[in-house]
């Protein structure tokens, strides 16, 4: 029985540390320590560079604020702007990013399977999909965004922060479908999505994101699973 009981709490330990490994893995902004600290842009940087060059980096002083409803619609899908919102409201599902390939590797039961082109965020475990986000402007209006993770995360512990440059884009229809609801509920306007997110970058660390985001939950757990088996064990006593 009492072997049973050991062997049961030793399972229960490495489930305990696979799940605080996830958690880690979720709360820690890879992309945020290995990109380090940047450059503001400035309005005249975008001036003289493609649009795609700046998306996703840190806005400077003179990169227009979008503060109202009227700004939004007056917004060109080649502007450079960034928000500075008063508060922000998930919706759960997200949209697969550019750079994520729609397909998964090939097993040796058959071909590739298509990914989802949309998703619930709480199933996307490798940060593959961009949640769509109700972000308030300073006039109490509501429009869609799809913002970095650690922005969110500022967001939603109360944070005031100017969010990085970012464009006017189209809305995902399938998206829309499912926050139909929710966006009718906040009056929110649909004509199209403020995407913050910087593709090139995200595109060139693909593979060592993922990788790293492996590295957190299964190093978390080996560390975490073995100490709680060395209590476990410790508690009933269980010789070598």
């Amino acid at each position: 029985m009492k072997k049973m009981v050991v062997k049961v709490l030793e399972g229960t330990s490495v489930i305990v540390a696979l799940i605080v490994g996830a958690f880690l893995m979720n709360t820690i902004s890879v992309e945020s320590l290995l990109r380090g600290k940047e450059e503001p842009v400035t309005l005249a940087m975008t001036e003289d560079g493609l649009q795609e060059d700046f998306i996703g980096l840190p806005a400077g002083d003179d990169i227009p604020r979008i503060t109202s409803l009227e700004d939004w619609d007056n917004t060109w899908a080649v502007s450079c702007v960034t928000i500075e919102p008063v508060s922000i409201i998930p919706t759960g599902i997200g949209a697969r990013y550019s750079w994520v390939s729609a397909y998964t590797n090939a097993s040796r039961r058959g071909g590739a399977r298509r990914k989802a082109d949309v998703t619930r965020t709480s199933f996307d475990i490798m940060g593959e999909y961009g949640e769509y986000f109700i972000l308030q402007l300073p006039d109490q209006s509501y429009i869609l965004a799809q913002i970095p993770r650690d922005s969110a995360r500022q967001l939603k512990a109360g944070k005031s922060i100017t969010l990085p440059v970012g464009k006017k884009d189209g809305v995902h229809g399938q998206v829309l479908a499912n926050i139909q609801d929710l966006c009718d509920e906040y009056d929110v306007n649909t004509e199209g999505v403020f995407y913050c997110i910087n593709d090139k970058w995200n595109q060139s660390h693909s593979l060592m994101v993922p990788l790293i985001r492996i590295g957190i939950i299964l190093g978390t757990a080996l560390v975490l699973g073995t100490i709680l088996i060395m209590i476990v064990d410790k508690i009933f006593k269980v010789k070598d």
